[in-house]
């Protein structure tokens, strides 16, 4: 047990150590060029406590930092009711998640496999705005409790993520990969971006009405977040979630699955605990369209006489870290792939769209499932992309249009510069939205 817990065990009633530290090397490129190279150590502390049958925390930049835990107990004084215990003693799964391979990596590798994908698309399009961001992390991170859990873990984690704005507009392409070890980006990627980039050199408005729409794995947040919010054991609990009372009901096309898997050996985003010491599990949230489960953290567990399935984390919508209290968050979800290739549903469609991001997502209504977007993707016509969307709105409400799913791609990928980017998603091609165009 970490001496801080140790110590505060004779302070107040019961203490949680949260002390992450993460070690990250970042290369970017703008416009061709190298623009940075900066290598970063951090550390970061998050102290709760319960004393007196209420809540505190306290925060520094690490466990030995004096007065951490006269903090916690002096805002355990005017916290909320503690509603719930610290985690206990579990044990954890073993998940691959460190590559020393990715630990050792200098900035002189990273720039390496930069320069080798800028030679690639430089070649194709020369007078784009072009970008490359590459990074290297090991990170460590340690939860413990007065109650007993301790969990520490290690992990490495190297991405790639390249792309261009398109000339005098806000939007723009994005291509990237994840793992925990280090990678050549593929030419298929490559190739992929450079097509999507030229496909966007004219725009094309479509007209209002209902039509069919593939969401790419990059808009698969458009369903992802308002599904969240749906199985959000904080939401159930405050019987505010439109999922209330609804495990075991097809609340989907039974052409979608969607499972949270930390445990997936060599993803980045594997986790053998959560946020709060819970040993997290892999899990089904919908299959073949039903619902299955909801994600709790200790609070919501506890309010609804349930024990935590290992899904609290330090996350929001824009953000998180040591300073954010855990909530009930997916760790790494993942819509399971179909049997049909995402080029065959463009070329099966008359008219539609397809959508690779979306702005103005905040200020929808996602908890209860309906978006309303700016549409960010282009527009298809006979089975081929005509253009770039332009004055383009696409709405939806996931419980009832992703009732009707036509197909799911083989291929699936991680969602790259959106709200949830954490998970894989393949291209689902529902048999209608909203559109409001010209």
């Amino acid at each position: 047990m970490h001496a801080l817990i140790e110590q505060a065990r004779k302070t107040v009633d019961q203490a949680e150590l949260y002390w992450r530290r993460r070690r990250t090397l970042t290369v970017g490129y703008q416009n061709y060029a190298l623009q940075q190279v900066e290598e970063n150590d951090l550390s970061s502390v998050a102290l709760r406590a319960i004393d007196d049958g209420k809540l505190g925390n306290a925060y520094g930049i690490f466990p030995d930092v004096n007065g951490l835990i006269d903090d916690a107990k002096a805002s355990a004084g005017y916290g909320d009711r503690a509603t719930f215990s610290f985690a206990p003693a579990a044990s954890y799964p073993t998940v691959e998640t460190y590559d020393e391979q990715t630990a050792q990596l200098t900035s002189q590798d990273l720039i390496d496999v930069c320069e080798t994908i800028k030679g690639r698309i430089h070649k194709a399009l020369p007078d784009i705005p072009f970008g490359i961001r590459c990074q290297a992390e090991t990170s460590d991170l340690l939860v413990e409790s007065s109650e007993g859990a301790a969990g520490e873990s290690r992990s490495t984690g190297f991405g790639i993520v390249f792309g261009a704005s398109f000339r005098g507009v806000g939007t723009r392409i994005l291509k990237g990969e994840r793992s925990i070890s280090p990678f050549d980006v593929g030419g298929s990627l490559i190739d992929e971006f450079i097509e999507w980039y030229r496909w966007g050199e004219d725009t094309s408005t479509p007209s209002t009405g209902r039509m069919p729409v593939i969401l790419a794995p990059e808009a698969a947040f458009l369903v992802l977040l308002p599904l969240l919010m749906g199985v959000s054991g904080d939401l159930v609990s405050k019987k505010t979630s439109p999922l209330l009372d609804r495990i075991g009901e097809p609340i989907f096309s039974e052409r979608l699955t969607v499972i949270d898997d930390p445990l997936a050996s060599g993803d980045p985003n594997g986790r053998p605990f959560d946020d709060e010491g819970v040993p997290c599990a892999a899990k089904p949230i919908v299959e073949k369209g039903v619902l299955k489960d909801y994600i709790l953290d200790l609070r919501s567990a506890a309010a609804l006489d349930r024990s935590s399935n290992g899904n609290g984390f330090k996350r929001a919508l824009f953000g998180g870290g040591a300073e954010a209290s855990p909530t009930p968050w997916f760790a790494n979800p993942q819509i399971e792939a179909g049997d049909e290739s995402w080029r065959d549903l463009v070329s099966g469609l008359k008219e539609g769209l397809l959508i690779t991001s979306g702005m103005g997502f905040h200020s929808g209504n996602y908890p209860q499932g309906q978006f309303a977007v700016q549409a960010v993707g282009y527009h298809i016509i006979d089975g081929a992309v005509v253009g770039r969307l332009d004055k383009t709105m696409i709405s939806g409400d996931i419980y009832k249009d992703l009732q009707n799913v036509r197909a799911v791609s083989r291929e699936c990928r991680p969602g790259v510069g959106s709200l949830l980017s954490a998970g894989k998603a393949p291209y689902i091609l529902l048999d209608s939205l909203q559109v409001a165009g010209a």
